[in-house]
């Protein structure tokens, strides 16, 4: 027996379950939004509207530049900027997961209700461990956005940082204020993440993934309530105003439902303004799974998984999030492509 998922006995762990715990503080699935989002934008950007130094290093003349390969050292040529990209997502991800462990932190009364299984609560990793963890990662952020060599960058990904940390960190504590802890995670990880992962290679001045990244925020405002549902008793106890606490299931989906469906009405604004190319008019389909979602909530939305955290509609709000990041850069690409 080995621990797979999250609420998985630590006594099921295959090595040491203080690593074990400090993965989980990451909270490895949240991190796959970033992962997959700054790959998008780095390569929509890439193929896209590159900064000179990297003009004609991805697509040239409606092909893939791929690597050439030799018999000598060092075997392997690829202009491909690799090691700027991964930088650049590592960041990102990093960034995410320090807020997730700082979050754990000053969550722990909360979480002692809510979430016993996670490592804090469950005394694998003490508070102060896991605080220590996450300035380590923040500072380690900081280290991989310089690497990217983007000022534009690293401007961003300080920014997504202080929010993060004015989310979590009292006297600010934006988790307790209702309405801007849902607009505070949208910004960060929607606008600002997506952005941020077009800088990387792209022209910061560019409106496209910034109207992008809207529509993804404007998803996430809505969608982050999906988290909350299972979480009322702590959050309540504690002065957490989120929306269930404040305003129950029904009346707090009712508030969500207009977020997995709006944004998506950017996509003809943003063609008609010449923002937005005609072909990312195809990816309108996915407010089906918007309302695919919302009537999972009212069924569904309290039920906690079994195996992950929260519960199976909050699985397919990050699921959707990533179908938006794939879908826009699927698009472009194949766009580029045919230029």
């Amino acid at each position: 027996m080995v621990k797979i998922f999250a609420k998985d006995s630590y006594k099921k762990a295959a090595y040491s379950p203080k690593i074990r715990g400090i993965l989980d503080l990451f909270r490895p699935f949240t991190l796959l939004a970033p992962l997959i989002g700054g790959i998008s934008a780095a390569l929509m950007a890439l193929a896209l509207d590159p900064l000179p130094k990297y003009a004609g290093l991805f697509i040239m003349d409606g092909a893939f530049i791929g690597p050439e390969f030799s018999w000598s050292y060092p075997f392997i040529y690829w202009k491909f900027p690799l090691l700027a990209l991964l930088a650049g997502v590592s960041a990102l991800m990093l960034v995410n997961a320090g807020s997730n462990v700082l979050n754990q932190v000053y969550d722990l009364k909360i979480d002692k209700i809510n979430k016993p299984y996670r490592p804090i609560p469950s005394k694998i990793i003490t508070a102060n461990e896991a605080r220590t963890i996450a300035w380590v990662l923040y500072l380690i952020t900081l280290w991989r956005a310089a690497a990217v060599g983007s000022g534009a960058f690293v401007f961003i990904i300080f920014i997504v940082m202080l929010i993060t940390i004015f989310y979590s960190m009292p006297p600010i504590r934006l988790k307790k204020r209702l309405f801007l802890s849902n607009i505070s995670i949208a910004f960060a990880r929607g606008i600002l993440g997506f952005g941020a992962g077009w800088c990387i290679f792209g022209d910061p001045f560019n409106p496209t993934p910034w109207l992008i990244g809207l529509i993804m925020s404007i998803y996430l405002v809505g969608a982050v309530t999906t988290k909350d549902f299972v979480d009322i008793k702590g959050d309540r106890k504690y002065g957490m105003k989120t929306l269930p606490v404040v305003f129950g299931k029904r009346k707090s989906i009712a508030i969500s439902a207009p977020f997995f469906v709006s944004p998506f009405i950017l996509i003809p604004l943003g063609i008609w303004r010449g923002h937005l190319i005609d072909s990312t008019m195809n990816l309108i389909i996915l407010i089906v799974w918007g309302v695919f979602i919302v009537l999972l909530l009212y069924r569904y939305g309290d039920v906690q998984d079994k195996k992950f955290e929260n519960t199976s509609v909050w699985i397919h709000m990050y699921l959707m999030l990533m179908a938006i990041q794939v879908g826009f850069c699927l698009v472009y690409i194949q766009y580029a492509l045919t230029l």
